[in-house]
């Protein structure tokens, strides 16, 4: 299998310089970037929808914006506010994380989020979580949510009874965040004990996050499982194992045979050929 590059305008030199040079800062120095990227995105859109809306009223700009970021109609949100405020990925999910952490809610960060903080850098729309979180915890975290959030009380009983997830709703920001309940199934148990919290801004809060190889066997589940395979889900699987040279291979080779997603891992390592030669060395000292 050939190398393949993060985007067909790219070419490997280039990629490969480019992976270096994001290799070079350190975890810290990646998601300040990342959140610095994702305010100036936001930023940014805010300006071209007041451009492109002048004569429509905040309101309806307002609708507009958070719309276009959270591919949400907000048919059921009626709490949106007239003074925006503009936060970068990492910042709003501090807000959300703060919160569960002060009911005692154990959750981690998952998604597109890790995988940029882990591989390529990219923006999101929507924040991931997983989070263990039991009926009783449900009146308390409606409690603890509102009326800055958009919470749906049968939502979350539903979520909690199906093992599935539900949606917050930032009125303030326009942030969308999905929350996962944690189930009993054991590679989602192992990926959630494994966490790996990080120092994310200067003045030391941190985060839990998802491993770089469970983000890895979580995307290959997702890409495997979607009616039509995401080219974003491959793309971040890609950037993880491009960017990080210190991987645990026996644990994805064994989690990626226990979850029926060895073929895709197996093909991805073969679109990252100096990855494949790094994996097959350290098989060879094993």
């Amino acid at each position: 299998m050939a190398y393949q590059t993060q985007s067909l305008d790219t070419s490997i030199q280039v990629e490969q310089y480019l992976f270096n040079l994001w290799r070079s800062q350190n975890t810290l120095q990646r998601i300040i970037h990342l959140n610095q990227n994702t305010l100036s995105s936001r930023a940014s859109a805010w300006y071209m929808t007041q451009k492109n809306l002048f004569n429509h009223s905040l309101t309806a700009q307002l609708h507009y914006f958070y719309q276009k970021l959270s591919s949400n109609q907000f048919a059921d949100c009626p709490s949106i506010v007239e003074i925006i405020k503009m936060t970068g990925v990492i910042e709003e999910t501090l807000i959300v994380a703060k919160i569960l952490e002060s009911l005692n809610i154990p959750y981690l960060v998952g998604g597109s989020v890790a995988s940029s903080i882990w591989g390529e850098l990219r923006y999101t729309q929507d924040i991931d979580l997983v989070a263990d979180i039991s009926i009783n915890q449900v009146e308390q975290l409606i409690s603890a949510f509102t009326p800055r959030f958009y919470i749906s009380e049968v939502a979350i009983r539903e979520a909690i009874a199906a093992g599935l997830s539900f949606n917050l709703i930032d009125n303030q920001t326009g942030w969308k965040i999905d929350i996962f309940l944690l189930t009993p199934d054991k590679f989602q148990q192992s990926r959630f004990q494994r966490q790996q919290r990080l120092t994310v801004d200067e003045i030391g809060n941190y985060l839990n996050f998802s491993t770089a190889e469970d983000t890895i066997l979580q995307k290959l589940l997702w890409y495997r499982m979607a009616e039509s395979p995401s080219g974003q889900q491959w793309r971040d699987i890609l950037g993880i194992l491009k960017l990080q040279n210190k991987l645990d291979w026996e644990y994805l080779r064994h989690w990626a045979k226990v979850l029926n997603i060895a073929a895709e891992l197996e093909e991805a390592f073969g679109n990252c050929e100096p990855v494949e030669r790094a994996r097959n060395k350290s098989s060879e000292n094993i």
